[in-house]
């Protein structure tokens, strides 16, 4: 039994309150110690005397009366036992909500995202129009950057209102958000039903399943081939311009001394050793961009008019994704019946869902370049400065896949196309 001058005093208000069992116990764990007349701590106070070994008789009924409180009390207090009991349940039963939500197509709450009304289904059209059009730009060449800065300044796509901070991984997700084509995410992936097919959410799509992936296909080409790496370009050519002596890549280079009422140039394309070269090549920038641009726009003009873009050429391997999608429902149904076991489902079934993702990439960039192709071309240089300068390296790289520039010669001298070499495609 636990001494009187060491029990807490109950609150009849309370009743049988499991917290003041635990605290009545806590003070009977601080009463063991003064069986060896250690003091307390901090006051010095003399120990009182307990009798070492409680009779079992006396043990036995506080632990049957802990027993008979704790069973008692609600599931819903404050107790390791009621917190226990209250989460056994749910646990038990595998209830998983969110999951049941999205096998039916709807939205998990929260507000609507960027580019549907308020209500989450239906499209907001401007919106969706800022979508497209920052879509075929990604196509086209231009960088999710460009895009982003482009956003902000004209403050669209703001997550709340009040907001002016837009993260470049808010932007990539608006534009390729499997939620575009209408197909049900459930923790970051596509959602599958039964068949294996993906589940369609119930709202309007914003995309076709081909837009989409062709601009899926863009970002993930760019991560995979400059990974972790900026994409940002200043001038026109670097990166594309080459050194004639030693061949090395040639990279604008701002000129320090320049002054807008200077004559000189404002940069210049300079071989650089530190970059590997040789250092021995230079030239005007703006004068080699002008000639550049200009024999790629003549060389395109001739493209256009001696070829006609084929538009809605099948892929060739459309109904490959059919047939993949359907074997694995196959070996999925096939082993609900018990036909297979489960160990050979999952040792045929990941080689079917490599093929299908590595078919739905294939789509995209299919999808993608038919874009390209049937974008509109640039006629006039004016039109052609006033597109991004991710998308006018593009234009350039379309028809050229390097440009030698060859030394010209100490001294000031008088800008010599020929020693511009272009080299086509």
């Amino acid at each position: 039994m636990i001494p009187p001058q060491l029990q807490r005093p109950r609150d009849p208000t309370l009743g049988r309150d499991c917290s003041a069992l635990h605290g009545s116990m806590v003070d009977g764990m601080g009463a063991s110690n003064a069986r060896h007349d250690v003091p307390a701590a901090g006051n010095g106070a003399p120990s009182i005397p307990v009798p070492a070994d409680p009779p079992p008789e006396a043990s036995s009924v506080t632990v049957g009366r802990v027993r008979e409180v704790l069973d008692s009390c609600p599931p819903g207090l404050s107790t390791v036992g009621g917190r226990r009991r209250s989460r056994e349940p749910a646990r038990r039963s595998g209830a998983q909500p969110g999951l049941e939500l999205a096998g039916q197509g709807k939205s998990s709450g929260g507000p609507a995202p960027y580019g549907w009304q308020k209500d989450g289904c239906k499209v907001d059209p401007v919106a969706a129009e800022h979508i497209r059009a920052a879509q075929k730009q990604l196509l086209a060449g231009v960088r999710i950057g460009t895009i982003r800065t482009d956003w902000q300044r004209r403050g669209l796509a703001h997550p709340r209102e009040g907001t002016t901070r837009l993260p470049h991984h808010l932007v990539e997700r608006m534009l390729t958000n499997p939620r575009l084509c209408g197909y049900r995410t459930y923790r970051g992936e596509v959602l599958l039903d039964d068949d294996g097919h993906p589940v369609i959410g119930a709202w309007d799509p914003i995309n076709t399943v081909e837009e989409w992936e062709a601009v899926c296909a863009v970002v993930a080409e760019r991560k995979q081939k400059y990974p972790g790496r900026s994409l940002a370009r200043k001038y026109l050519l670097s990166g594309i311009a080459r050194c004639g002596l030693c061949h090395a890549k040639i990279r604008g280079q701002v000129n320090g001394h320049w002054s807008r009422n200077s004559k000189g140039a404002s940069f210049s394309y300079q071989c650089s050793v530190v970059n590997g070269g040789c250092g021995r090549v230079g030239r005007a920038g703006e004068a080699v961009d002008e000639f550049v641009i200009s024999l790629v726009l003549a060389e395109q003009r001739e493209r256009a008019a001696s070829t006609t873009v084929r538009e809605g050429e099948p892929w060739p391997n459309a109904s490959e994704p059919a047939e993949v999608e359907t074997d694995i429902a196959a070996l999925t149904q096939a082993a609900k019946a018990k036909e297979i076991t489960v160990s050979t489902l999952l040792q045929l079934l990941p080689d079917l869902e490599r093929r299908r993702d590595e078919l739905k990439l294939e789509r995209g960039r299919f999808s993608k370049a038919r874009h390209q192709a049937a974008s509109p071309s640039v006629d006039s240089l004016e039109d052609f400065l006033a597109l991004p300068l991710e998308r006018q390296q593009a234009l350039i790289l379309h028809s050229l896949s390097a440009i030698l520039i060859h030394p010209a010669g100490r001294g000031v001298r008088k800008f010599d196309p020929s020693l511009i070499e272009p080299v086509w495609r």
